[in-house]
């Protein structure tokens, strides 16, 4: 049976940069000719990955179960634009009838004439970065859009006929009070998403951010408070129908995404555009991260990789224990000792003893999970397991 691959495309281009920032994105005009270039390039790549070999079979054998655009800001693309990538994927792989199509959307960044479009493209899944209902944490992000126009870009989604949208929305912000976060919250469900995903403000190197953390000029909530919002978001969108299945995210039943489970439960996937990561046949790699470079490589014909690991059983072990222990369902013991032939219980014996008996991981039988109290502290917890590692 042939097992059908992910495949992740990278656009690294915003119209403004946040200040918390720190993906591999770049400000250029829509319709550079950088853009326009990259743009093609991302096309060719997509044709000459196809045609690799991992472990014996070409790529385009394999069919597409997942696509996810993301960035960047992949609707700062024109429609022909994402029409281009998109017919160069069509071209060179089968996708399942039953495909998971997503891109990130901007607020400002699309109407509804352009969901249409992209609809009519295939795409089925939208992720919108709205990160607060409110005006003046969006202005303190850097963020170029207001409360009403995040919300007019959802009402367009729907206009245009996606039934899969997903809501980012990010807590402990700079003056971000549990009463604004339970506001953004209130506001997100109102509109009623499939999907949810929250993310905690980390302090990202060579960030704005970073600078005004280091020179006193950024206040944030307190960790006490930062542990409270987490906490209140599980308990109210648990209360409003919402499953949560990994640490950051929440979905209605059914609406869990997919091509992030690829990489939750370190499955393969193929990324293409600059700066993308791919993890075939054990081994996993980065492309050339700059647009310019990236596309002159293309033109070339040259090796785009600029960052490669072959990830033994143990490393490897070690990372799908790593993701795993993000989702809510846990891992399977027996799962992981079939994959990488070692035995989990054995490996980490000490660790897991450890934390069992502090009630950080709860056991039930072939299921090791991070229990409730911990997820706030969840990475700790991985960390510590991970250490007590036995050769």
């Amino acid at each position: 049976m042939i097992k059908p691959l992910s495949l992740y495309v990278h656009i690294p281009f915003c119209v403004h940069h946040c200040a918390y920032c720190d993906f591999n994105t770049y400000v250029e005009p829509a319709q550079s000719v950088l853009v326009k270039e990259t743009v093609e390039a991302i096309g060719l790549d997509i044709a000459k990955a196809s045609q690799e070999r991992v472990a014996g079979q070409v790529l385009s054998e394999r069919p597409l179960a997942t696509v996810y655009f993301g960035g960047g800001t992949p609707t700062f693309l024109s429609i022909e634009q994402l029409t281009e990538i998109m017919a160069a994927i069509r071209s060179h792989f089968h996708l399942l009838p039953d495909a998971e199509i997503s891109s990130e959307a901007n607020p400002t960044s699309a109407d509804v004439a352009k969901f249409a479009a992209m609809r009519a493209l295939g795409f089925n899944r939208l992720s919108i970065g709205v990160q607060a209902f409110d005006n003046g944490l969006l202005t303190a992000l850097d963020r170029f859009h207001t409360t009403t126009e995040a919300v007019h870009a959802y009402q367009a989604a729907r206009a245009a006929g996606f039934t899969n949208v997903n809501l980012d929305l990010m807590f402990g912000l700079p003056n971000q009070t549990l009463p604004l976060w339970k506001a953004s919250l209130e506001q997100a469900i109102q509109l009623a998403p499939e999907h949810l995903s929250l993310y905690a403000l980390t302090i990202e190197p060579g960030t704005r951010f970073e600078r005004l953390h280091v020179g006193g000029r950024l206040v944030l909530p307190d960790d006490e408070t930062v542990v409270t919002m987490y906490e209140y978001a599980q308990q109210r969108l648990t209360q409003a129908g919402y499953i949560h299945y990994e640490i950051s995210n929440f979905s209605l039943p059914g609406f869990a995404c997919r091509h992030n489970l690829v990489y939750w439960h370190n499955e393969e996937y193929l990324g293409v555009g600059p700066g993308a990561v791919s993890y075939l046949g054990g081994w996993r790699w980065k492309r050339e991260r700059l647009p310019k470079r990236y596309v002159q490589k293309v033109k070339n014909g040259e090796n785009l990789c600029v960052e490669e690991e072959c990830l033994a059983p143990p490393e490897a072990l070690d990372e799908t224990l790593l993701l795993g222990l993000r989702l809510r369902a846990g891992v399977s013991l027996h799962a992981l000792r079939d994959r990488f032939g070692l035995d989990p219980l054995e490996r980490y014996k000490r660790g897991i003893e450890k934390l069992v008996q502090q009630g950080l991981l709860e056991q039930h039988g072939d299921i090791l999970r991070v229990s409730d109290r911990a997820l706030p502290i969840t990475d700790t917890v991985i960390v510590e397991l991970l250490a007590s590692a036995e050769a």
